[in-house]
């Protein structure tokens, strides 16, 4: 039983589970075809409204287990708007076969089906089904054998692009801009300038960070935290993103937020991490916080967090494991930064920000 549930080759139960409610609903829809042309004595509706109600059923175990999948795996950067777009429909998928097995529950409870024409148009409603059966396999598909989630195969060559050359560490700006607008910040020793330059600041001063290049061999932003809030974020606004950070909170005492989507300081999103290792994801909406997830991490060193904001889904990853996963409105574009609050400091190594 063990190794049914959780088999070691498998990171999760998803992959085993999906084939079941696809396999169902599609021969569902052909005896439903069927039946329009054979006698009732062969194969008849009722047949039919039972495949669709096993095929429902199925259709939200595998739904719900690929919630769960979807903490287990660490994505591309580009598999990241993949991974929304499956789960997007899979949940019209879900929503719609469990209607429309209502919905044919009915029809046998008012002996419909007694008349052809009720059986043509049960038949029709059912193929916008199909397409979202089609839509959901793509993406799907695309997750696994595009981008290797949860096969392992691509996952360890999602390492952070640099873009820094030797020269960097020599008064040389390494806050790169690419072409489409993504840009990579790997800390060098001209780190305070990049900082002014690249980033404004909506709450507090940059004087009031005190920031400061250390450690010469591993060039790290150290910022001081006075027991005042202090925010700062992209001249730029993005839609889509997702921002991978280097820190080290070891001398935090406080919280970070690692914002985006910002409009002002009373409307963003964010994840926020503090020294008692507790994550958060939520949004600040006219001044109020509303909390998507919270979870637990390990604040211990330099930690490698990766925040993602597409569309309606919120993703926080921390050491490549997925922390906190929230939905809500999709929200307007709008900047990226850091708010930061308590005392003490926090070192950044590298920021790297990526439109999906």
């Amino acid at each position: 039983m063990e190794f049914i549930l959780t088999p070691q080759w498998a990171p999760n139960i998803h992959p085993l589970l999906v084939h079941f409610p696809i396999a169902i609903l599609v021969v569902a829809a052909l005896a439903n075809l069927v039946t329009l042309f054979v006698p009732s004595t062969w194969w008849d509706e009722t047949k039919n409204t039972i495949l669709y109600v096993a095929g429902a059923i199925f259709a939200g175990i595998t739904y719900y287990s690929g919630t769960i999948a979807a903490d287990t795996v660490f994505l591309p950067t580009e598999a990241q708007s993949v991974l929304s777009e499956h789960a997007e429909w899979a949940r019209y998928l879900l929503w719609f076969f469990v209607l429309y097995a209502l919905l044919r529950m009915a029809f046998h409870w008012f002996d419909l089906f007694e008349r052809k024409s009720f059986k043509i148009i049960a038949f029709i409603t059912v193929l916008p089904g199909l397409f979202m059966i089609f839509e959901t396999a793509e993406y799907g598909g695309k997750m696994v054998y595009g981008y290797g989630a949860g096969t392992g195969q691509l996952l360890q060559q999602e390492e952070p692009e640099t873009f820094a050359s030797p020269d960097s560490l020599n008064a040389v700006s390494s806050f790169h801009k690419k072409e489409n607008g993504d840009w990579n910040w790997s800390v060098s020793s001209n780190a305070v300038s990049d900082l002014i330059t690249n980033f404004k600041w909506v709450e507090g001063t940059v004087q009031d960070l005190k920031p400061v290049v250390v450690s010469a061999e591993s060039p790290k932003l150290k910022i001081e935290l006075s027991d005042q809030t202090n925010m700062f974020v992209t001249r730029k606004e993005y839609r889509d993103v997702q921002i991978d950070y280097y820190l080290n909170l070891d001398n935090l005492d406080g919280e970070v937020e690692l914002i985006h989507h910002v409009q002002d300081t009373e409307n963003y999103d964010f994840v926020s991490l503090n020294d008692e290792g507790i994550i958060r994801q939520g949004r600040v909406d006219n001044g109020e916080t509303a909390i998507f997830e919270e979870g637990t991490f390990e604040p211990n060193g330099e930690i490698f967090v990766r925040v993602v904001g597409d569309g309606s889904h919120f993703r926080g990853y921390v050491n490549k494991a997925m922390k906190v996963h929230g939905h809500g409105d999709a929200p307007k574009a709008g900047s990226v930064g850091i708010k930061l609050s308590g005392e003490g400091s926090v070192l950044i190594s590298e920021i790297e920000l990526s439109q999906l």
